[in-house]
């Protein structure tokens, strides 16, 4: 008996290492590129709370394992476009569709306009930025006619990700205002936050209690996806659009950015 019985635990040892390994074999590890976001010293300021909670949502239910490599986003673009890997945070352009193949829409995105508050002005459409310097970030699209009249109606300024360098820039003046991609349509509450983060900045150097605002109407709205290079899908974006449509149907994409 002791020997039938060491031989039985032998047994169920060998057996459960098994379903470890192929548990662990049905998951598959897939590079996701993600735009990096610096604070005043350049570090980079780690993935929000909601980001966090989606990507560990998509894994769990696409049988993925995410590496997440961070970049500029222009380099990220580049990167995914050379075959790097999956790009989260990406919207649908007549040039990317040429490039990438696109996930289901995982929420949406508004680009909002941020100026100082002494220098507010009327917005209602893309013409009222005509002869403005608007500040955006490298490699990023906000809207089909926003990126056409870009350079030809109004002036561009090229940033980084680095967002008080945006806010400083736009505190000197050399640009009218700056879009800031938000997936919140509480723009009173967007823009408490960005007052409590960066206008301290520059408390010393205004006696305005509110130094940015922003404007209310959205200069675009656009869906938000994972991409991937057209010929390097092999079916990785199938798995992750079952697993946002189960996110949709069972609530948790919702519950995810409902505090946002």
């Amino acid at each position: 008996m002791p020997s039938y019985a060491r031989l039985l635990a032998c047994t169920l040892l060998v057996c459960a290492c098994w379903v470890d390994v192929v548990h662990a074999q049905a998951r598959q590890n897939a590079v996701l590129l993600m735009s990096e976001e610096l604070d005043g010293k350049g570090a980079v300021i780690p993935l929000s709370n909601e980001v966090m909670d989606l990507l560990r949502y998509l894994e769990l239910h696409s049988k993925l394992t995410f590496e997440v490599r961070r970049y500029p986003w222009k380099r990220a673009l580049e990167n995914a476009a050379n075959g790097e890997g999956l790009i989260f945070g990406i919207s649908k352009t007549r040039e990317r569709l040429r490039l990438f193949t696109f996930s289901l829409p995982i929420f949406a995105d508004q680009a909002v306009l941020v100026t100082l508050c002494s220098a507010r002005f009327s917005y209602n459409s893309v013409n009222d930025l005509k002869g403005k310097t608007i500040g955006i970030v490298r490699g990023t699209s906000y809207g089909e006619e926003f990126d056409r009249l870009s350079n030809v109606l109004f002036k561009v300024e090229d940033d980084t990700g680095n967002n008080l360098g945006r806010f400083r820039k736009l505190f000197m003046r050399r640009m009218d205002a700056f879009l800031l991609y938000s997936s919140t349509t509480n723009t009173s509450r967007l823009e408490n936050y960005i007052n409590q983060q960066y206008a301290t900045e520059f408390a010393d150097k205004s006696t305005n209690n509110k130094l940015f605002c922003i404007l209310p109407k959205p200069v675009s709205s656009v869906d938000i996806h994972i991409a991937i290079r057209l010929d390097h899908d092999a079916g990785l974006l199938q798995q992750i659009d079952q697993a946002i449509l189960r996110g949709r149907q069972d609530g948790e994409l919702a519950r995810i950015y409902s505090s946002r």
